[in-house]
């Protein structure tokens, strides 16, 4: 079998899959019914002789190692005090862009606290990006202290 006649079954497999998620299970909840809608879709064309198991594994493998429902971030906010957060930003290990993004979901994380904590604005103090060396893949990192301001009220908020 070519690998363009594997290529399509497995992204049709993936379409699939991605477009019965309706949400993520929450931590308690049992799994949606359309979860099982994948599976069943992968045991058909198995059966119809389109794809064997290790095209399937191999599918299993570059989906863990490549989830594009991940986010790009993993972002931890830790309040210095009452008006002082430091942000601390890594980027997936694994991921297929995004390298120019930190400072667009800084400010939007920072926007989010703000307001959710009742100021009206923040301010940037210290802005840090690098490469954190780890084995096997290098990340890239980013640690901000911003400041929370209070003012005027913004309009529509």
């Amino acid at each position: 079998m070519t690998p363009l006649r594997r290529a399509v079954p497995i992204a049709l497999l993936v379409l699939t899959g991605c477009s019965t998620i309706d949400r993520l299970p929450g931590p308690g909840e049992g799994a949606s019914s359309q979860w099982l809608l994948a599976p069943a879709a992968a045991i058909m064309v198995m059966q119809q002789g389109t794809l064997d198991m290790p095209d399937i594994a191999m599918g299993v493998t570059l989906w863990a190692l490549v989830d594009p429902m991940a986010p790009n971030w993993q972002i931890q906010a830790a309040q210095l005090d009452e008006r002082h957060v430091r942000f601390s930003l890594k980027h997936k290990l694994l991921h297929t862009g995004g390298d120019g993004e930190a400072r667009l979901v800084l400010r939007r994380n920072a926007e989010h606290l703000a307001f959710e904590q009742g100021f009206s604005d923040y301010e940037i103090l210290r802005y840090e990006e690098g490469i954190d060396s780890t084995r096997p893949f290098a990340r890239r990192v980013v640690t901000a202290d911003i400041r929370l301001l209070k003012g005027r009220a913004l309009p529509g908020l």
